[in-house]
């Protein structure tokens, strides 16, 4: 296993383009009856028709991801042992020196990767912050500040973590082999240059924005939140800054909000 001294970990996502939203869930167990959380279901059950439960990227729930999609190889012991360090931290520092106590372990997380596909969560969402530039009355919308950069777009990155830092002290991932991003290719392109707001909402939008700052500087922000579909694992390669986990997928929906609490809606997309 290729590892190196860690850097400060910095959580983060960031759309091919722009800054995302943050998120992270910090999962250590402390012994090997733990090892390994449930799935939880994609989908209630017993019910028909239920909208899918969009969840959100952690560092280790990318992993997971990427190994319920073939990423590895489950006779690849170095990647084995550091999806322990990436999801099992503690057991890690605490067993991966008794080599034969890590082979037991080991073989217990080869029966639980072999088991994940189709129980991974495949519907995720994501935050972005967007700035909006004056309201346009004859159109009755907002356009986009950088609007140019959300034409036609069929890649976007949907998670990057920074570094690939585990949280084991003193140890770091190689990236090229065990990214801390991922981006999604879609089929279909979509742009989003204006956000269509009636008269009245808007107005209420401009009144409630009134007087707020971003990064000091009276602006009119908005967020977006990105629903999206994961299908399919295809490489892992150089985009961006750095290394990536690329999957195929569809982006489902979009919604922009006034608030970050997703309180005051006013625009949706579905795809």
């Amino acid at each position: 296993m290729k590892i190196r001294p860690s850097a400060f970990f910095v959580v983060s996502l960031l759309l091919w383009f722009g800054v995302g939203s943050y998120s992270f869930a910090e999962e250590a167990k402390n012994d090997l009856g733990a090892l390994m959380p449930k799935i939880e279901p994609q989908k209630e059950s017993g019910k028909k028709s239920v909208e899918p439960v969009f969840a959100q990227v952690t560092y280790q729930g990318l992993y997971k991801l990427a190994w319920s999609m073939g990423a590895y190889s489950l006779d690849d012991k170095d990647a084995i042992d550091s999806f322990l360090m990436i999801e099992e931290c503690n057991l890690f520092e605490k067993f991966y020196s008794d080599e034969f106590e890590w082979e037991n372990i080991r073989g217990a997380t080869k029966k639980y990767l072999a088991g994940l596909k189709g129980k991974v969560p495949t519907y995720y969402e994501y935050l972005q912050p967007i700035l909006l530039k004056r309201y346009d009355p004859a159109l009755q919308g907002f356009p986009l500040e950088r609007g140019p950069e959300y034409v036609a777009v069929k890649r976007f990155q949907f998670a990057n973590f920074m570094t690939a830092r585990t949280g084991c002290s003193g140890y770091n991932l190689d990236s090229a082999l065990y990214p801390s991003a991922a981006t999604l290719n879609v089929f279909s392109p979509f742009t989003l240059t204006f956000v269509r707001v009636p008269k009245d909402l808007a107005r209420e939008y401009v009144k409630w924005n009134a007087g707020r700052k971003v990064n000091g500087v009276d602006a009119r922000q908005a967020i977006i939140r990105y629903r999206f579909r994961v299908d399919k694992f295809t490489e892992i390669n150089n985009v961006f800054l750095g290394s990536s986990f690329n999957f195929e997928g569809k982006l489902l929906r979009i919604d922009v909000f006034a608030d970050p609490e997703l309180t005051m809606p006013l625009y949706n997309q579905i795809f």
